[in-house]
């Protein structure tokens, strides 16, 4: 028996292709609509986000080649991802604004002023009566070989524990970023908030790859969306 060959013109080719393209659009806006609406879909209750961008003014953080400076991508990371968060509705407040610290003059002696500085900070997320303090912060090792994002929270704290599981979990999404998991840490700003609070390290500065991907607007933009879809998860979900 002779089979039956069909060639399709040029016309249902060209509007075939055109479906396929179609569909792909269509799923491609899909995708990234529902990213987008879990990050801006409105809360039923008010909730306040201390934003801490670590260091600044006489404190640069880590710093590499070419006057690099962790306090900067901090700083940039931090407004990010206020933006990201203000349109559902949670109130937003920085610890910092601009290139500064909170240490009075005359004070000197590096850990007396860091521990005034941070004591500050601390203070203003309780004044604020935040529901929540996010640090951010940039890693950085002496040999240069790690990389990614890690989120810690204190000891003993659940509530920390499941915000930072949660910013985790969207900042290991991120194409490239190692999966790395959610860890407890002994760090005194997150060992003396009052409310659940996490310290971010987005990335290592002393990874060259790295380092020149944290200076990008479009990875900062990733980088502050995860966070801020791991914060709204975490309200949604108390």
């Amino acid at each position: 028996m002779r089979q039956m060959v069909v060639i399709f013109g040029k016309n249902l080719v060209s509007m075939a292709a055109l479906i396929i393209v179609g569909v792909m659009g269509i799923l491609l806006f899909s995708v990234f609509w529902q990213g987008s609406k879990a990050v801006i879909t409105g809360t039923n209750e008010k909730f306040v986000v201390m934003l801490d961008a670590g260091h600044g003014g006489y404190d640069p953080g880590a710093i590499a080649e070419q006057d690099i400076y962790e306090k900067e991508i901090n700083l940039q990371i931090a407004k990010k991802t206020r933006d990201f968060l203000v349109p559902s509705g949670i109130a937003v407040i920085l610890t910092r604004e601009e290139d500064e610290d909170y240490v009075p003059e005359g004070v000197t002696g590096r850990k007396t002023k860091k521990q005034i500085d941070l004591n500050y900070r601390i203070s203003m997320a309780t004044g604020a009566k935040a529901d929540i303090f996010v640090s951010i912060h940039v890693n950085s090792t002496v040999a240069g070989k790690k990389s990614g994002a890690e989120t810690f929270y204190y000891f003993g704290s659940e509530e920390s524990k499941n915000l930072a599981v949660n910013i985790q979990q969207e900042l290991i999404k991120i194409s490239g970023m190692n999966r790395r998991i959610a860890k407890p840490g002994d760090f005194y700003i997150i060992k003396n908030t009052s409310m659940p609070a996490v310290i971010v390290e987005v990335g290592y500065l002393s990874n060259i790859n790295e380092r020149e991907k944290l200076r990008q607007t479009w990875y900062q933009d990733q980088v502050a969306r995860a966070i801020a879809k791991g914060i709204a998860d975490f309200f949604q979900n108390k």
